[in-house]
């Protein structure tokens, strides 16, 4: 007796690609749900239009400087990190004058942190840095 097959010749296996494609949906809901979206934290920094600059020049303001060999000058004149803020001090009228720490990109940063405590102390409000090539 000959075996007789289930399917005949003309009738075609196909494979159901549903449940596939539901796992598939699945698996991007459970990924989409527990994905967490956090905001990172940062330092928020209030940046002048450009606007702002020309006004800034015209202002009375104190320079200090930070060169590549990590001397500070103030005015173009060499200074102390000691003296910085008896010259901030001195140079700034009022707590609103603009002092700015213009520092060379190969000082150190020990230097400028140094100087921005001296300026600080110095009475200094409206601190800004730059930084020279």
């Amino acid at each position: 007796m000959p075996r007789r097959s289930v399917l005949s010749e003309d009738e075609e296996t196909e494979i159901n690609l549903s449940p596939m494609i539901d796992c598939i949906f699945i698996l991007l809901i459970f990924f989409i749900v527990t994905t967490v979206f956090v905001e990172e934290q940062g330092v928020r920094v209030n940046k002048p239009d450009a606007s702002a600059a020309s006004a800034m020049e015209d202002k009375l303001k104190v320079v200090l400087e930070i060169n590549a060999q990590n001397k500070v000058f103030v005015d173009g004149t060499e200074v102390n990190i000691a003296d910085v803020a008896g010259r901030v001090k001195a140079g700034a009228f009022d707590p609103d004058t603009p002092v700015v720490i213009r520092a060379h990109q190969k000082s150190k940063h020990s230097v400028f942190v140094a100087v921005w405590d001296a300026a600080k102390r110095g009475g200094a409000q409206a601190l800004s840095f730059s930084t020279v090539n």
